[in-house]
């Protein structure tokens, strides 16, 4: 092998330029004739390092370790423009169709003990990816919609590594070149995919997403019939890394995950009883969650876009229903099942003091917890309210008021501590160290009496702290407090019983699942886009990557099977495609390209799911060995 120089012309401008390829020798019936085994673009190495260049070059694609050169004598730039070339290392097609013709029905002796493989990618995780794309036939969708075959794979390829590899698209764009096999599944191969195509097929998608999310709505409604008539809203934030200055959508507020240092995102989202999305909506960061539901009502046009002619019950927190948006789906007629804001449970005090003894409480049992609910009528507004006992609540509520007294007292402590050691005297400095405190402790001076006591010899200094728990924090009271642990559910359902109230109300932990999967196992946070239409752009792709992830595990939940999506994703992993090197008695190097065969961890995953894997093998002969 050696290294051409080709030069070409510009025949408009005249500018000459330069490429190199690494070439063979062959004989043919037409004489000797040299082919092209790989294109090197321009080199800028000195000749001086080509003779270096090319035995390492032949070592690589054969397999083997250099010939008879030591490493240590390798210059860098010479392994630096290997790693380059083998980094782009494409094989002509012509070469590949004129050696598969001879090597598929022909048997060569090999040499086993310099058998080698190259270029592994994960393979599993896409495979399943590619398989759950294809049933929602999003190719078709998007080639509807005009996207052409390389913008089809790319959108597949984007949307599978959220799922799989979850990052920014800066780190999507490089697990695509050399992580995944998952452009080996798509209409066209991903290797040369420029990083600002990754941004331009974001913002294509999220130009379509009302006809997107339509279609996958309507699409799933039919790959999993007999779900409930029950959706689910609720708001959640992400948090972005940076000030994020240019970003419109960026502002603070408050953070679901206590990041209140950072700028704001706001994500609302509404899912099925079973956890599908059905739609999803982008808002500033700063918006208060009570101003949500008319927005994305009005978007999604009253649902009447994805379900005609029906009105799906719609399941929401004390965060959003507040008295205007209750009156609000009265008007529009929505039935509607929530906890409304306000001590409404207050109302309700003499039956629950005596609700271990009213035979009209019924007992659930949740997660080994007795929850005791009663169903009540309200003439006032028309509607019916589930009272509700439940056991886990009181230990939570408990909780969090130990936790909360306890960190509050600790800090006092140390506040006092400081002031006997000397560290802190100043009467204006005290008060302003109490003052933070009061800031993240809401309502310490409610339940906590503190006292300076200032020091006669020093004017504006003090000489101690005391502080005390006020009677009205009493734990132990607390916990006798016949409305501790209690809650109302509000409903227009009347004819359904309370057990059934309120497991529908239950099934609102679906949107929260939803949301801790895009946060946690889809990696949507932080975010580092600058642009307010890149940021709801990303949001959107692990919105449909989260379309992915409840079609996968819906189907392993119907064989009573409960992994989440981090589990079955981390035994795919172990399912690879790789390139076998096999030199042949005759010193001929031949590539295969091919899956590996599927252990039982992972047919039992492509079993329930209904996917089989083939092997898909790719084989051609790259060059001769010198």
């Amino acid at each position: 092998m050696f290294i051409k120089e080709i030069k070409t012309r510009n025949k408009k401008t005249g500018k000459e330029y330069i490429k190199h390829a690494l070439v063979e020798s062959v004989r043919t019936e037409k004489g000797p004739r040299q082919r092209t085994v790989m294109q090197l673009g321009h080199l800028k190495l000195p000749k001086e390092n080509w003779p270096l260049l090319v035995a390492e070059l032949e070592s690589r694609i054969s397999g083997h370790d250099s010939l008879n050169i030591p490493k240590t004598k390798v210059p860098v730039k010479v392994t630096r423009a290997v790693d380059s070339a083998m980094d782009k290392f494409t094989i002509c097609n012509a070469r590949r169709i004129e050696n598969r013709k001879n090597i598929d029905s022909e048997y060569v002796t090999v040499n086993l003990n310099n058998l080698s493989t190259s270029k592994h990618r994960s393979f599993g995780s896409e495979f399943v990816a590619h398989s759950i794309w294809n049933e929602l036939k999003m190719p078709q969708k998007l080639k509807a919609l005009e996207f052409s075959a390389k913008e089809r794979s790319l959108a597949e390829g984007i949307v599978a590594g959220r799922l799989i590899e979850p990052a920014s698209e800066l780190a999507t764009w490089e697990w695509l070149k050399n992580n995944s096999a998952i452009g080996e599944l798509t209409e066209e191969s991903l290797d040369n995919t420029a990083l600002s195509s990754v941004y331009k097929i974001g913002d294509k998608l999220l130009k379509y997403k009302k006809e997107i999310e339509t279609h996958l709505v309507e699409r799933e409604k039919k790959l999993h019939p007999g779900r409930d008539l029950l959706y689910l809203f609720d708001l959640t934030n992400f948090y972005f890394e940076g000030q994020a200055l240019g970003n419109t959508l960026a502002k603070h507020g408050k953070s679901k995950e206590k990041r209140n240092d950072c700028a704001l995102v706001s994500l609302g989202l509404i899912v099925d009883s079973s956890g599908f999305p059905i739609a999803s909506e982008v808002f500033p960061g700063n918006i208060g969650e009570p101003k949500t539901l008319d927005e994305i009502l009005n978007k999604m046009g009253y649902f009447g876009d994805y379900l005609p002619g029906m009105a799906p019950v719609l399941v929401m927190d004390r965060g959003i229903a507040t008295k205007d948006n209750v009156k609000l789906l009265k008007k529009k007629q929505l039935p509607y099942i929530l906890i409304t804001r306000g001590p409404r449970n207050a109302a309700y005090l003499e039956t629950f003091e005596n609700h271990s003894s009213d035979p009209e409480f019924k007992s659930i049992i949740r997660n080994k917890k007795e929850i005791r609910v009663k169903k009540v009528y309200n003439s006032d507004t028309d509607t019916v309210e589930i009272l509700c006992v439940s056991e886990g609540k009181k230990e939570k509520e408990s909780a969090i008021r130990r936790r909360w007294t306890e960190r509050a007292s600790e800090d006092l402590v140390s506040l006092q501590n400081s002031i006997i050691k000397g560290s802190i005297r100043q009467t204006d400095k005290i008060w302003k160290k109490i003052g933070r405190l009061e800031e993240r402790y809401a309502g310490l001076n409610k339940y906590f009496s503190i006292d300076i006591t200032d020091d006669d010899l020093r004017p504006g200094y003090a000489s101690e702290l005391k502080f005390n728990e006020k009677p009205v924090f009493d734990i132990e009271e607390h916990d006798t407090n016949p409305l501790h642990g209690t809650y109302v559910i509000e409903t227009v359902l009347k004819e359904k019983s309370a057990e059934d109230i309120w497991s529908l109300y239950m099934t609102l932990t679906r949107v929260e699942e939803a949301f801790r999967c895009m946060k946690s196992e889809l990696g949507t946070r932080p975010l580092f886009h600058q642009i307010a239409r890149r940021t709801e752009g990303h949001l959107f792709i692990s919105v449909l990557a989260y379309h992915l992830l409840i079609n996968i595990e819906y189907k392993m939940s119907k064989a009573d099977d409960t992994r989440r999506w981090s589990t079955i994703r981390g035994i795919l992993k172990t399912h690879q495609r790789s390139t076998v090197i096999i030199p042949d008695k005759e010193q001929r190097i031949h590539h295969t390209r091919i899956s590996g065969q599927p252990e039982h961890c992972h047919s039992e995953i492509y079993r329930i799911l209904k996917i089989k894997p083939g092997r898909d093998l790719k084989k051609y002969i790259v060059a001769k060995r010198l």
